[in-house]
Parts: C-alpha cells; sequence; structure tokens
C-alpha cells in the first residue's frame, strides 16, 4: 500500500484479494478441510505440519483478520479466539504447575489441544477418559488431579 495514515491502514491494509477482486477479505463459511491423505491430516491435527483442519480450530477468515493488522509493518496483533475461553479461564484459576487433569476422550480437537499443548507447556498433564465409562474415569484420578472435563451430551 501507499503511505497512507494510520488511520487508513487500520481499515484498508492487509487485503489480500482474490481472482475475483473483492473488496474485503472473503470468508470461508466450511466446517472442516480436505487433506492429501491420512498422514497430512495426522501431521496438522498434532501440529506437525501447517494448514487447516477444522474452522474451530484454523480457518482461512481467522488467519486474514489476524495477518491483516499488521500497518507499517509492524508486528501483527495477537486476536484471542473465543473458543475454549470458558475452559482456559476456570483452568487458570484452579490449575498450577504439576497439576493433573482428567478429560473426556470425546471433546472438541480444540480442547485437546489446549490441554495438551496449551497447559502441558505450564508442567499441568491430562489423561484423557472414555466419557462413558465411570471405573476408567476413577482410575486416571491422580492424587494431584485437580480439574475434570467432559463433553456435553446434546439432544435434538
Amino acid at each position: 500500500m501507499q503511505d497512507y495514515d494510520i488511520e487508513t491502514l487500520a481499515v484498508r491494509s492487509g487485503i489480500h484479494r482474490s481472482q475475483f477482486n473483492e473488496h474485503s477479505e472473503g470468508l470461508y463459511l466450511t466446517s472442516s478441510f480436505v487433506f492429501e491423505n491420512a498422514a497430512q491430516a495426522a501431521d496438522r491435527f498434532c501440529n506437525n505440519a501447517p494448514g487447516n483442519i477444522y474452522s474451530r480450530f484454523t480457518n482461512p477468515t481467522v488467519t486474514a483478520f489476524q495477518s491483516g493488522s499488521r500497518p507499517r509493518g509492524r508486528a501483527g496483533l495477537r486476536r484471542d479466539r473465543l473458543r475454549n475461553v470458558a475452559i482456559l479461564a476456570t483452568a487458570m484459576a484452579t490449575l498450577k504447575a504439576g497439576d493433573h487433569v482428567v478429560c473426556s476422550s470425546g471433546v472438541f480437537g480444540a480442547t485437546v489441544q489446549l490441554f495438551s499443548t496449551v497447559l502441558s507447556k505450564f508442567g499441568i498433564e491430562t489423561t484423557y477418559a472414555d466419557g462413558t465409562e465411570p471405573s476408567v474415569w476413577k482410575a486416571a484420578i491422580r492424587p494431584n488431579t485437580r480439574l475434570y472435563s467432559s463433553r456435553r451430551r446434546r439432544t435434538l
């Protein structure tokens, strides 16, 4: 872009137009993405390869929003995604390094990433248990278990 004022850059910078020459970033209204093969899917879900996997986790619309917040070459603003905010807030208020979580194996992938990737960086361990078997949950409990997280059942 030309050398515009910061107010103009805040609104117009970072737009990456497609071949359709739209005025603003396109919205990707999809819940999931296609993989070339099972290995690529596994790598993405394990954070071993870049790319989109599921819209609650990553998607081109959020990526465009994040990368568009870099006026005049400054570092991009970090945008907090609303998913898992309640779980993260509960974990932050409840847990400390050395604590343990028992989590249902049926939670969304983003919740698995939160417990396995983010909280593990702070010394918090997670064991995943079958949400339908009380004996499995009981066996997963440790002396340092401080939090239980389960998937809420949805009914139609």
